[in-house]
């Protein structure tokens, strides 16, 4: 247990005596023992240090009420009066100036010299010191013993609770509580917080700490761990912990992008036909696949962020599945538990995502928030029209990509096909591939542009969109014909092609589309 004046005066060999102390000051934790009677020691003393004094440095009683606040501004707990030295008693000036100060003030007789004090509190110190690592030691053996049991992850957590005497919860990468308690709204709130920010950290709010669990660019969740302040030896055990942890949910993650490497070739078995094969597959996984008709959406992350949309849509999966249990019933593999009418796989850089029409409006506005991107949707398809709908959906992804502001929020994110519909054909130009290579189509008009500052790729834009018309185009440009045409001609000889024919033309204007320039 901690020093305080409690356990010193236990020390009756000492013959200490409280002469005045409160509950609080009687409380309070000792780191040392020092003694002096200097005018002024507090610049040698740390917070926590107790000072054993004599009273030689006091002219008089004047001098005591002074000396004791510059005791009480760092610090010192308590102060031991050295009786029968200079004085018989203990000095009422300096009883008054303790207790206005909360420090607790006790005598030492004479018999008892100061460093039989310091000794004590230096024997009390190292018990404290050899208990704790005791602690320390003991907490983990039972915690490693406890994660070999079926429910090891749980099981752990349940011990450190027991160990650290506070409630104990691990938040998934979804921001929901997996195991444990749900920690109070301000702690789970910081949680999630922490979670959105991806990266490591570490916090102490409202007696809760909170850290994060895995890689900076993979974060697996949060441990909250209650009890209050934590100690050297308590944070020890935590640290151990949340290594612990780290390692069994990186063993999990590794799983799941086996998974997930499973469920994009389950993916393209569903875009040829084969949804019996992937119903059966998906049942042994405990997973399911939606009934007609469904949705699909195709999301598309911001850099580095479709490991962390993966996570969120698996650890959903798996807890749907341990709250359901199994439900296949007459239909198996079409609506299991595991995925509740919800399928996802990776597709390249993107995710997409199979989910009954009547649940995508309410799952894809968080899944989006997670991947910090944009994503397409195209509501009650039929089977055999999976693979054009995937098409559709990521196209308006591509389309939404363009047009949204940085901050915008997740439900602004989503764009449905349906809207793109009267956009016309060569709106299917938006694909990634025809963007890059409408990209270096237009290079060469770019580099010029940089350099000279001629805006061909504008001019372009507008001539074409003029039906090639320089007068229409200068107009709307603020330049005079001529300019076009010397534009037109610089153009043509740019990008090797005669831009009187129409084919030529044609195929500008599709770049121009498929890049965003028109």
């Amino acid at each position: 247990m901690p020093i305080t004046l409690a356990s010193v005066l236990e020390r009756r060999e000492l013959g200490l005596t409280i002469v005045w102390a409160d509950d609080e000051a009687a409380a309070r934790v000792w780191s040392w023992a020092h003694s002096s009677d200097l005018a002024d020691p507090s610049p040698f003393l740390s917070r926590g240090d107790a000072l054993l004094t004599t009273g030689t440095q006091w002219r008089d009683d004047s001098d005591i009420a002074p000396w004791v606040a510059r005791l009480a501004a760092v610090g010192v707990p308590a102060i031991g009066f050295g009786t029968e030295v200079f004085r018989d008693g203990t000095p009422d000036a300096l009883v008054a100036a303790c207790e206005a100060h909360g420090i607790a003030l006790f005598e030492v007789p004479y018999r008892t010299p100061f460093i039989a004090v310091v000794r004590a509190v230096a024997d009390l110190d190292a018990s404290e010191r050899f208990s704790r690592v005791r602690f320390t030691l003991d907490a983990q053996r039972a915690i490693a013993l406890a994660a070999l049991r079926p429910d090891g992850l749980a099981a752990a957590l349940t011990e450190l609770e027991r160990r650290v005497g506070g409630p104990v919860a691990l938040i998934g990468s979804d921001g929901r509580v997996a195991v444990g308690r749900r920690p109070d709204r301000v702690a789970l709130d910081t949680a999630r917080r922490m979670l959105a920010d991806g990266r490591r950290a570490a916090v102490v709010i409202e007696g809760v700490t909170l850290q994060t669990i895995g890689r900076p660019d993979a974060l697996r969740g949060v441990l909250a761990v209650g009890g209050g302040a934590h100690d050297d030896a308590t944070r020890a055990v935590v640290t151990s912990v949340v290594a612990m942890v780290g390692l069994a949910l990186e063993q999990e993650r590794r799983l799941a992008r086996t998974l997930d490497d499973l469920r994009a070739e389950l993916l393209s078995a569903l875009v040829r036909g084969e949804r019996d094969l992937v119903a059966t597959t998906l049942r042994a996984l405990g997973g399911g696949i939606p009934d007609e008709p469904l949705a699909v959406a195709v999301i598309d992350p911001a850099s580095g962020r479709r490991e962390a949309l993966l996570d969120l849509l698996g650890a959903r999966a798996r807890g749907e599945a341990a709250a359901s249990g199994e439900t296949q019933g007459a239909h198996p593999g079409r609506r299991s538990a595991g995925g509740a009418g919800v399928f996802h796989a990776r597709d390249g850089a993107r995710v997409v995502v199979l989910a009954d029409a009547d649940r995508i409006d309410s799952l894809l506005p968080e899944l989006v928030e997670q991947a910090r991107g944009t994503a397409g949707v195209v509501r009650r398809v039929r089977w055999e029209r999976l693979e054009q709908a995937i098409d559709d959906a990521a196209r308006a992804a591509d389309r939404m990509a363009e047009r949204v502001d940085a901050d915008a929020q997740a439900g602004d994110r989503i764009l449905d096909a349906a809207a793109l519909r009267d956009d016309g054909m060569l709106t299917r130009l938006a694909g990634a591939d025809a963007r890059r290579t409408a990209e270096a189509m237009l290079a060469p008009l770019d580099q010029h542009d940089d350099a000279s500052g001629d805006a061909l790729v504008a001019t372009l834009a507008a001539w074409l969109g003029a039906d090639a018309v320089a007068e229409q185009a200068a107009a709307a440009l603020g330049v005079h014909r001529h300019t076009v045409r010397a534009r037109v001609r610089r153009a043509e000889q740019l990008l090797g092609r005669d831009l009187g024919a129409f084919p030529a033309r044609a195929e500008l204007w599709a770049a121009l589309v498929a890049a965003g320039r028109a």
